[in-house]
């Protein structure tokens, strides 16, 4: 049966929900412009109710408070951190695209390889006037070192893109960690206050805010599982766990960390030494197992910084080992390739690493065999191999004759996207084929000693000296450090150091014309200036023409890029808003609430007066 007072107690029920009420609302208000803060509710039912005596009524008690609950929609948390993951990869690559794109732009400028090759043309023109005039000779030289200089200025900026792009990856693997180590530090807080039956909500607005700064660095799921009390039922708490790329990052447990270390090996000939790999951090601090940084399902950021640090436009060295054993420079493996890569644009490092069937294998060079009339190169071996020791030096294979023929072999990765490497390789690309074209033309004619000339563009060895690329002219094989145009590069592209040294040396006839002394003969030379404009060298055409095809590639790609970002932008736009119109603080509604919550604390209170009166009547004014 009802207690005479419960009356009292039912008011109090309801001044203690509206002052919660006010509170929270308060706290509303003042968070409007916190970043990542939900608003909050206090939740409620009616309390229980008490039978009256023997009638079968029942007598409510007032309000009872469940809760102040956090108003959020985890779906759109989902839609958001998927997005934004998307987003970020796309902001990456768009702005390296187009620092790239910036680098081939300045050299179609007034500066750069049009102007230069017209330069070109110019003095070629005045030598053609007076060829044996030294005035005009060096003139021809310097331009024609100064086209290749500029085309060591485009490798070079694209090798400091490729550094920064690297550096970068560090910094974000950083925030990767930090934002790891804060959500860890918030979890075991947020875990403490609602095993005692507490109230986390700001704790969690800050664990959903550093979710998504992680969302933009690289994809990220979570997953939140109640924790069960001893006796099976619910503590209250919760097990909060996150994923990055499908790799578990932390949970209540552990915190694992990201560390970025540098490759002992290049992918690809003209990348820069160190480029970073990514492993989880064992505890003792050494690398541990790596993270899948060529994942196919990796996005974010980091994904946008590897595609274009790295980025070979799918062109990767794959192909199957055909034999194996040891010769005269070790252990060895033959392999062919699935892709038809020639002389002009292979790209693989002279010394490096070859995957076998999953096994690593360090070679110390390589011998290709091509076809003389295409280019065509139809195999590979590679000497020298090593594998790597428990102790992390290198050691001789035990059995090089059984390692694995027939499996899978490659060097690298392939890449989806047209990054450093697929631009340094179509530059080396152009140097290699514009310097053979060049070369063979200088090596049929002599010098103005009538000398057999010697090749205008080439690149030096370790002494110092230029290579003699003419002498393999109708080989039908070269090797990683012997002499050959894969020793070329738009990175050493260079004038003949006894051309340069030596203007008498540049070649501008024939033989006979020479022999017959006719110094003023310039047939050779007509022919050089006509290649300048031959169709006929690259599939592109000429080689203005070519240079122009990678600028038009280059810029349907940042364009490409600039869309897809664009367009995750504004989704990523539309899922916030979404769902901060659930979770944010409308001031206007908070307003409103605040009244409702005055009248409903004011009409309590006028209970609470009202039942004042009646107890006091009863107690004084009808007592004995």
């Amino acid at each position: 049966m009802p207690s005479t007072f419960l009356g009292l107690n039912t008011a109090r029920s309801g001044l203690n929900f509206y002052q919660a009420a006010l509170n929270t609302t308060a706290h509303n208000i003042s968070n409007t412009e916190t970043e990542g803060y939900s608003r909050q509710v206090v939740r409620k039912r009616a309390s229980n109710a008490l039978r009256l005596g023997n009638s079968a009524g029942m007598q409510g008690t007032g309000v009872t408070i469940t809760g102040i609950d956090q108003i959020r929609n985890s779906y759109y948390d989902v839609k958001y951190w998927n997005n934004s993951s998307i987003c970020g990869e796309y902001t990456c690559k768009y702005d390296y695209s187009f620092e790239i794109e910036t680098y081939f732009n300045e050299a179609n400028s007034p500066t750069g390889y049009t102007a230069l090759l017209t330069k070109l043309q110019n003095s070629m023109q005045d030598l053609a006037k007076d060829p044996s005039s030294a005035t005009t000779r060096v003139q021809y030289v310097n331009d024609f070192k100064s086209y290749t200089e500029l085309f060591k200025e485009l490798a070079n900026n694209l090798q400091n893109t490729q550094r920064s792009l690297n550096d970068e990856l560090v910094v974000r693997v950083d925030e990767v960690n930090s934002i790891a180590k804060q959500i860890f530090s918030l979890n075991d807080q947020i875990r403490n206050i609602e095993l005692r039956e507490g109230n986390a909500n700001d704790l969690r607005d800050q664990r959903i805010l550093l979710v998504d700064q992680l969302s933009e660095l690289v994809n990220v799921t979570t997953k939140e599982t109640p924790i069960l009390a001893e006796d099976g039922h619910d503590s209250g708490a919760t097990r909060y766990t996150v994923w990055i790329n499908g790799e578990m990052l932390l949970d209540d447990l552990q915190c694992r960390q990201l560390m970025a270390v540098p490759r002992d090996e290049k992918v690809n000939e003209t990348d820069i030494d160190g480029l970073y790999e990514l492993n989880w951090r064992n505890k003792d601090g050494t690398p541990g197992d790596s993270f899948a940084l060529n994942s196919p399902g990796l996005t974010g950021k980091i994904a946008g910084l590897v595609a274009v640090r790295d980025g070979n436009n799918n062109y990767g060295f794959v192909g199957k080992s055909v034999a194996a054993g040891t010769d005269g420079q070790g252990a060895f493996v033959s392999m062919t390739t699935d892709k038809p890569f020639t002389l002009n644009d292979l790209n693989i490092p002279d010394e490096g690493k070859i995957k076998v069937h999953g096994i690593d294998y360090y070679y110390d060079s390589f011998e290709a065999e091509y076809d003389n009339a295409t280019g065509t190169i139809t195999g590979y071996t590679f000497h020298g191999l090593k594998t790597l020791a428990a102790d992390g030096k290198t050691q001789e294979p035990a059995d090089p004759t059984k390692i694995t023929t027939g499996v899978t072999a490659r060097i690298g990765v392939s890449v989806d996207f047209e990054g450093v490497p697929y631009y340094m390789s179509k530059l080396n690309e152009f140097v290699r084929t514009f310097s053979r074209h060049i070369n063979d033309i200088c090596v049929s004619g002599v010098d103005a000693d009538g000398n057999p000339g010697l090749d205008m563009l080439n690149t030096v060895d370790l002494s110092g000296n230029s290579l003699n690329l003419s002498a393999t002219t109708g080989d039908t094989s070269f090797t990683s450090k012997g002499a050959s145009y894969y020793r070329l590069n738009a990175l050493n592209w260079d004038i003949h150091k006894e051309v340069e040294s030596d203007t008498a040396k540049v070649v501008v006839s024939r033989k006979p014309a020479i022999d017959q002394g006719n110094v003023e003969d310039c047939d050779l030379l007509k022919v050089i200036q006509e290649s300048l404009t031959d169709n006929s060298i690259f599939k592109q055409g000429s080689p203005r023409q070519y240079l122009e095809s990678i600028i038009s590639t280059m810029g349907v790609q940042t364009r490409r890029c600039k869309v897809s970002m664009e367009h995750q932008d504004n989704i990523v736009y539309s899922i916030n808003h979404q769902r901060m119109s659930e979770s944010s603080v409308d001031e206007n509604e908070e307003a409103s609430y605040l009244i409702i919550q005055q009248n409903g604390y004011n009409l309590s209170c006028k209970v609470m007066s009202v039942l004042d009166e009646i107890y006091d009547k009863l107690i004084n004014g009808t007592g004995v």
